[in-house]
């Protein structure tokens, strides 16, 4: 006979992730630069962000910036390929994300010299022509409505533009079409600075004097300030969504403390048990129980001008009352029936395990590295947070839910269900 385990056994003791041999400098020009040298695959994983928030900038010309970047690294990646077959492979991209200007490459270590001084060119010496800037405007402003048809685009749209009125993150056709090469050229002029942006270079070998491509970048200072606008808090709104839905699209957000802050390991124990995992509180609720959603997702999200906690999930509209009444119940449950010892356990484990994992590949470390940077922390943050996790208590969690996850400071939309449903989140 047979006989099974009544339970899994326990894991092991914690083991600290050490950061590979790495070097942090700062170029003359500002810009940082961190080098690792690890992995035993013959890749190497660049990585560089310049600050370009959409509060700060035109949306518009903010993408056909981006669009026109990457046609232009696309052009360069090509030419005399067949006479230097060390590019072959290589994968160079480059896009807008609402808060930078974000160029990445994949490249055959032989080719990593190629490809730093292929993003110094295309980056910092744009070659913008009337020509070029009409056509890709063009596409873009062609490619627009299909973009914004996307249940998650549209959804993000309209929650950004409820909780942040009169300040636009997804441009429409229109506003495309009117870029012209003089705004392309004014936008890079005044964001595109080394002072303020960030390098990440992971490769099997030491590519310190690569990098140094970027000494001649020019430095013209400190990009200006950019205070992201304010947090407007208003409950959560019904949108019309044009054209059929088979389903509504639901986004709540709320704003809470970023990386830097001493209580982000404890924000990120809650946000992991309520809804960033499959044994999840929310998911839980909306699934298990209700039977309203596939799937939901709550994540600490930079996609908004300020760090949110951001709650997605798709029903169907006749669902939505149900779906936000049982999602507000919830988030006051974390307050009335605050997590226990094992419950916090387990959200500790999952999230020590997911940051560890995610910097196991080069690719992974590059961007987690980048975005480390990017959020104005050293990369010896990656190896610490783990440890950090591991000194929450029960009361840091329990505090950190209690002011940060009560409904009231949530705003959101549900696309594809008109109507007034803050009372049903609120008080239902």
């Amino acid at each position: 006979m047979t006989t099974y385990p009544a339970a899994l056994p326990p894991l092991g003791p914690f083991r600290p992730f050490p950061l590979p041999p790495h070097s942090d400098d700062v170029l003359p020009n500002g810009l940082r630069v961190v080098t690792v040298r690890t992995g035993a695959v013959p890749l190497a994983e660049i990585r560089l962000f310049v600050p370009m928030p959409a509060h700060a900038v035109d949306p518009a010309t903010a993408e056909v910036l981006a669009a026109l970047t990457a046609r232009d690294c696309a052009r360069r990646a090509t030419a005399g390929i067949d006479e230097d077959p060390h590019r072959e492979g290589s994968v160079v991209s480059v896009s807008w994300t609402g808060r930078r200007l974000a160029a990445s490459a994949s490249v055959p270590v032989d080719a990593v010299d190629w490809a730093l001084d292929l993003l110094v060119r295309s980056v910092t010496r744009p070659d913008v022509t009337g020509e070029d800037c009409e056509q890709v405007a063009g596409v873009l402003a062609a490619r627009a409505g299909d973009r914004h048809a996307h249940p998650l685009t549209a959804a993000h749209a309209a929650l950004h533009a409820h909780v942040f009125p009169g300040s636009a993150r997804h441009p429409d056709a229109a506003a495309l079409r009117a870029v012209t090469a003089e705004h392309v050229t004014a936008l890079h002029t005044s964001a595109v600075r080394p002072r303020g942006s960030h390098l990440v270079v992971v490769a099997p070998r030491d590519t310190r004097a690569a990098v140094e491509a970027f000494a001649g970048w020019p430095d013209t200072g400190p990009p200006p300030p950019a205070p992201p606008p304010p947090w407007v808090v208003s409950g959560p709104a019904g949108v019309p969504r044009p054209g059929p839905a088979g389903h509504a699209q639901v986004m709540l957000a709320a704003p809470v403390p970023d990386r830097t802050d001493p209580a982000f390991p404890a924000l990120s124990i809650v946000n992991c048990l309520f809804g960033g995992y499959f044994s999840s509180r929310l998911m839980r609720r909306l699934r298990e129980d209700g039977g309203f959603v596939y799937s939901v997702e709550s994540t600490i999200d930079d996609s908004l001008p300020h760090t949110s906690v951001l709650i997605m999930y798709a029903t169907d509209p006749a669902t939505v009352p149900d779906s936000l009444r049982a999602t507000g119940r919830e988030l006051r449950a974390l307050v009335s029936d605050p997590p226990d010892r094992r419950e916090i356990e387990a959200a500790r484990v999952h999230m020590t395990g997911i940051t560890s994992i995610g910097q196991t590949s080069q690719s992974g470390l590059a961007t987690a590295l980048i975005g480390v940077l990017g959020g104005g922390l050293d990369p010896g943050w990656l190896s610490t947070f783990p440890a950090l996790l591991q000194e929450v208590t029960v009361d840091q969690v329990v505090e950190c839910a209690r002011r940060l996850y009560r409904p009231e400071r949530f705003t959101g939309v549900a696309l594809g269900a008109p109507g007034a449903w803050t009372d049903v989140f609120l008080r239902g």
